[in-house]
């Protein structure tokens, strides 16, 4: 694979000096650069879509950090993915249409059976750890609270957090479906960069790699036209390698990366190691128009790129070959050190196939729960997260539907504009309530506060007490210029990602930087 020349010294603008710099007005204010939604959210939405859409449930989250994508892959599903026909009871008469009533949200559910993640640094890890364990025994308290939603699991999950660099080869990763790089690679040495595609491409062999990292091109949208290297390096950070005249946005960073070269790394990644490019652009643009018109050309924040595993039998050529490149580097490292393993149990009523008793007794219980609450009509999915609906339907709601529809005195109204949400209606309207609780007992309802705001949790300040939020440049960590990048003090060195104590010996990452 050829590989680019970063040696050489690269002038990232014309920078004026002499008399011309008395036409130059060389404040230090900068235009401002705001993100919505924060542009690290902006990222991770990317991938999510990704994984989302192409049902993937086994993730690597290489450079995890502290675990902010592995808690949301974590969490469970609400429901199942829909169930075959056949699980509905042959002997009636709606099972031919059973499948027409797979239900269709706004955003389709994550399903993850795997996750891991690897970092080096053992204090972020901590945190890691923490957000991928089972809930628990606070679990029970999160049901008796009347603001929290309680999501039964209905799928298990297996959830590892490990400790190591990056050029050190885990068989365990071998084949893992799809791999996550996210704000990763700019901090990664030039003996460690190297290793980076071999390794995760050639060895590792994931049907996708999802990376992304900074646009080093983009960074002039936080400087005025024309200003100085001096201006610039008061709110940036001159390129710590001395390879190039470049001010980067963060200290730690090794290279940043225009859009022209990010493509040219990653169309010799994809060529010799067997990947084709399936996206490759960026994410994030500032809310505020550039006061001189550079939107256009100075492009997106954050570059992203998928790579999509060619399946042509070359695999295992491919593999032996990135073992020896590896080798030949000569990085050394020592072996990964698994620190967590979790295990999220799926319900034990999860997957049980509805019978046509069961079918009644979820069409008895959402008829009383409705006319407890006296409504006529309800909100599918309200409905499904009422205690037992979910655990009768067996984690499936389209048997809840099913049951419904069944069911005399119910009926499902169906949004097919996907305008609306989908509701369950009364036929017939409210009669006697059955009560689910005691008169005289506090409801759900008797807690709310008069001024509380659906969304918002209890005792939580109103919107004009709560800061926007609207991401900036210096408010969130979300991107860096002034180096407010990152919420903690981590880098990352040769063994991988390290606190500031540990930078001596450490390369950094955050999600949470630009």
């Amino acid at each position: 694979m050829a590989t680019m020349d970063v040696t050489a010294t690269i002038h990232e603008i014309e920078e004026h000096d002499g008399d011309l710099a008395e036409e130059i007005d060389l404040d230090d204010t900068q235009p401002p650069v705001h993100f919505y939604p924060p542009l690290y959210l902006q990222r991770r939405i990317w991938i999510l879509d990704i994984l989302r859409r192409e049902n993937i449930v086994d993730v690597l989250d290489v450079g995890c950090g502290e675990g902010q994508l592995l808690s949301v892959l974590a969490q469970p599903a609400p429901w199942l993915a829909p169930p075959l026909v056949s699980i509905f009871p042959q002997n009636d008469a709606r099972n031919s249409d059973a499948v027409e009533l797979s239900y269709r949200s706004d955003m389709p559910n994550l399903h993850p059976r795997r996750i891991a993640g690897l970092d080096i640094s053992a204090s972020d890890l901590a945190f890691a750890v923490k957000e991928t364990q089972p809930p628990g025994d606070t679990a029970s308290e999160d049901i008796d609270n009347p603001y929290t939603v309680h999501v039964t699991r209905w799928e298990d999950l297996n959830a590892k957090v490990w400790k190591g660099g990056l050029e050190v080869v885990n068989e365990e990763f071998v084949g893992v479906e799809c791999i996550v790089c996210t704000e990763v690679i700019e901090h990664l040495p030039p003996d460690i960069l190297p290793a980076l595609a071999p390794m995760l491409l050639g060895i590792y062999q994931p049907q996708r790699l999802l990376i992304t990292t900074p646009s080093f091109t983009f960074n002039t949208r936080f400087t005025r036209p024309g200003a100085p290297r001096s201006v610039r390096l008061r709110q940036g950070y001159a390129d710590p390698t001395g390879r190039t005249d470049r001010v980067f946005r963060h200290h730690d960073h090794k290279f940043e990366w225009t859009p022209e070269e990010f493509e040219v790394w990653c169309r010799e990644a994809s060529e010799q190691w067997g990947y084709d490019i399936e996206e490759l652009g960026g994410v994030g643009r500032a809310l505020e128009d550039d006061p001189w018109g550079r939107d256009d050309a100075l492009g997106n924040a954050s570059l992203v790129v998928s790579f999509c595993r060619k399946e042509d039998g070359r695999a295992a050529e491919r593999a032996g070959k990135a073992r020896a490149v590896l080798d030949g580097l000569a990085l050394g490292g020592e072996p990964h050190e698994l620190l967590a393993e979790h295990l999220h149990k799926a319900h034990e009523m999860s997957r049980r196939a509805p019978t046509t008793d069961s079918v009644k007794d979820i069409g008895d219980l959402v008829k009383a729960k409705m006319e407890g609450c006296r409504e006529a009509i309800i909100p599918l999915e309200q409905i499904w997260f009422e205690k037992d609906v979910g655990v009768l339907c067996g984690g499936w709601i389209e048997v809840l539907i099913w049951a419904v529809e069944a069911y005399d005195g119910l009926n499902v109204l169906k949004a097919n504009d996907g305008t609306k949400e989908w509701s369950i209606e009364l036929v017939g309207g409210v009669k006697e309530p059955v009560l689910f609780w005691n008169n005289e007992a506090e409801t759900s309802v008797d807690l709310i506060p008069h001024d509380w705001i659906p969304g918002q949790d209890p005792g939580e300040q109103s919107d004009e007490d709560v800061p926007s939020t609207v991401s900036s440049t210096g408010a969130d960590g979300d991107v860096s210029w002034d180096g407010s990048e990152i919420e903690d003090d981590t880098t990352w060195s040769k063994e991988g990602w390290a606190t500031s104590e540990e930078r001596e010996q450490g390369w950094g990452g955050c999600e949470q930087e630009a």
